[in-house]
């Protein structure tokens, strides 16, 4: 499980922390639309992570930060 308190913005597979088995639980979940991800704002390009960071701090908005590359 993920800790108390500990955001999970990216998982490279390298990390102990958090068992294979339950991330692919998640990411099975989410495709099969059993577990809902709330999107709160999309952001384009590298040159909009400032404004994701203030809008992040400020908690702008409710909801998960996605980058688009």
């Amino acid at each position: 499980m993920i800790p108390k308190g500990v955001h999970l913005t990216s998982y490279p597979g390298e990390s102990t922390d958090l068992p294979a088995d339950i991330l692919q639980d998640v990411v099975d979940g989410v495709a099969a639309g059993n577990i809902d991800v709330p999107i709160a704002h999309v952001y384009h390009e590298l040159a909009s992570v400032g404004q994701d960071q203030s809008d992040l701090e400020s908690n702008k908005y409710n909801g998960k930060h996605v980058v688009v590359l």
